[in-house]
């Protein structure tokens, strides 16, 4: 059971990063961000997902999770 929330909430993190699928590139890229630096790759956000307002993203395009559109953030 504790696997499968540990995979859970790794999946999540992942999809809610703002990028659809994660590339070697910017896994490798990540794994070295402070978490200030991540934070604030998130600050201007500016597009995010209707049903997972938890999905943002600096750049149009469609939410990982369910497949809609990212409009723009109000």
């Amino acid at each position: 059971m504790r696997i499968f929330v540990i995979s859970l909430l790794a999946v999540s993190l992942l999809t809610a990063c703002g990028e659809s699928e994660p590339t070697t590139e910017s896994m490798a890229k990540a794994k070295h961000d402070s978490a200030l630096e991540h934070a604030h790759k998130h600050l201007d956000a500016k597009y995010v997902c209707p049903m997972h307002p938890e999905v943002v993203s600096d750049k149009p395009g469609s939410c990982p999770i369910c497949g809609m559109f990212l409009v723009a953030k109000k």
